[in-house]
């Protein structure tokens, strides 16, 4: 799962999970925050620094820019998030699937909406969710740089771990990349849980196998590359058409899906691609 990047854009972004809230400018974001925050770690009782505004709100480079909600990465179990949600707003949402639990906040004279996401690991979150200056400044989001993450990990090596009599692949360990919880490996499988074989892959389980975004980046990118040339589209792009990458057969697979992703999300295409 792709977390809140997989289906929030565009079904989601701009506050329209929950009904009657206003956009923020950057000016309200950064008023508003520290009380927000203090307020969630207060219901919630998480111990300091396990609650973080994630993404691009606040960050933009003029105040009067307009953020649609605030993301808060909250570093608990989700059933948490879910038991004490009615405490933050009787306006709220709750969305499993993807891992996103909505309500709505009062600011000023304004409701705007606010999305708490639990996560394992609230460093990693921090730097996976990141928006960067950099991009911001060209109008791109953290979404656009997420979209090359995700294309690398699907066309990382896979092992077939069984065939059927036609000899085509019936169960593949691939991996996976999660905004909330790291790299991972995976199993898709074209049995279903009733033994019968199918055309399409459906995913079977997963598991981390980090959440160190230095690990991360040497794994994908290649041994030389940071998590601070990461950070950005133009520095992971970069990182990917050099001639160190681990994965140069897959390049042009990657950037076509990397830009799929992009456009079916409707985000703005970097100029870079």
């Amino acid at each position: 799962m792709r977390f809140k990047e997989f289906i929030k854009q565009p079904l989601l972004e701009g506050g329209n999970a929950i009904k009657s809230v206003s956009k923020i400018t950057q000016s309200e974001v950064r008023v508003s925050i520290p009380d927000l925050l203090k307020k969630i770690q207060k219901v919630l009782d998480l111990p300091s620094g396990k609650v973080k505004l994630i993404g691009s709100a606040g960050k933009k480079p003029n105040p009067s820019d307009l953020s649609g909600d605030l993301d808060i990465a909250v570093e608990c179990d989700p059933s948490l998030v879910e038991a004490h949600l009615k405490e933050f707003s009787d306006n709220n949402r709750v969305m499993k699937n993807i891992g996103v639990f909505s309500f709505a906040y009062d600011i000023g004279n304004k409701l705007v909406q606010v999305d708490l996401m639990p996560v394992k690991d609230i460093k990693f979150a921090e730097w996976s969710f990141q928006a960067n200056e950099e991009d911001l400044n060209q109008g791109l989001k953290g979404a656009q740089r997420n979209e090359l993450f995700f294309a690398i990990a699907k066309h990382m090596p896979q092992e077939i771990l069984r065939k059927d009599k036609h000899d085509e692949p019936l169960e593949v360990k691939r991996y996976f990349y999660d905004l909330a919880r790291g790299l991972m490996t995976g199993t898709r499988s074209r049995v279903n849980t009733k033994g019968k074989v199918g055309k399409n892959f459906a995913t079977v389980d997963k598991k981390v196998i980090s959440t160190d975004p230095e690990n991360i980046c040497k794994l994908m990118f290649g041994k030389d590359i940071t998590p601070k040339q990461c950070s950005t589209f133009d520095g992971a792009l970069k990182a990917i058409n050099s001639d160190s990458f681990p994965f140069i057969d897959k390049r042009e697979d990657i950037l076509k899906l990397t830009l799929k992703g992009i456009k079916n999300k409707n985000l703005k295409v970097p100029k870079s691609l």
